[in-house]
């Protein structure tokens, strides 16, 4: 187990809207495993929770 603490955080304002960072923006890359697969994030979408 890694424990940390995050002391400071650097965003590009190009990737604010509004005061809220856009992933889409951004387009991060996520590691999905395997030998090399990976994903990037291009659009986002909202899902409501079922009812408990």
């Amino acid at each position: 187990m890694i424990l940390g603490e995050v002391v400071g955080v650097h965003i590009d304002p190009t990737f604010l809207k509004d005061g809220i960072f856009d992933t889409a923006a951004a387009r991060p890359v996520a590691r999905c495993g395997y030998a090399g697969d990976y994903a990037e994030v291009t659009a986002l979408f909202q899902m409501t929770r079922p009812p408990a």
